[in-house]
């Protein structure tokens, strides 16, 4: 039992020496550098610009129509009767609250397509970086764009070049 027990411990301590001896390799990127060079990454811009376009557009139209409506209540506002100037302002009050709404929504509906549309490049880039940790045996790779004051060291190897071959970009 003695044998079995210490001859477990010699395949456990050389195991662990063999581990220890690799050198342990540290890595760095700056993934908002990464990310600027996706293709991916233009694309979606290119068409979020288009769809904000479009409902940009649409509040310049509605912005018009309140703007005319605005001026013609005041030109004709003398010739009104009270009840009719207040269903005047109740209209425009309305027509006023509605283009803060759509512009509201529209911001809120740009948000969620943009964190739509990101989420799987981001996802595309975090693979690449994990493929390319493991191929090549690094303990860590750190994102050198995040706010956290970091320290790089010589010894830290600069992944970006790895990561973009893995990305397909030049």
């Amino acid at each position: 039992m003695n044998k079995v027990v210490g001859i477990l411990t010699l395949v456990f301590l050389s195991a662990f020496t063999v581990q220890a001896q690799q050198p342990m390799k540290f890595g760095h990127l700056n993934s908002n550098e990464l990310m600027a060079a996706m293709p991916e990454l233009q694309a979606m811009q290119t068409q979020m610009e288009s769809e904000f376009k479009v409902k940009e557009d649409q509040l310049a139209v509605m912005q018009e129509e309140l703007q005319g409506k605005q001026q013609e209540y005041q030109q004709n506002a003398s010739a009104l009767t009270p009840p009719e100037r207040q269903q005047k302002e109740q209209e425009l009050a309305e027509m006023s609250q509605k283009v803060q709404n759509y512009y509201m929504l529209a911001q809120q509906q740009m948000q969620a397509k943009q964190q739509e549309m990101t989420a799987p490049i981001v996802q595309k880039l975090k693979a690449a970086i994990e493929e390319v940790g493991d191929e090549e045996g690094f303990l860590y790779i750190f994102d050198l764009s995040s706010k956290v004051p970091v320290f790089n060291s010589e010894k830290s190897i600069d992944v970006t070049a790895l990561v973009k071959a893995k990305l397909g970009i030049q």
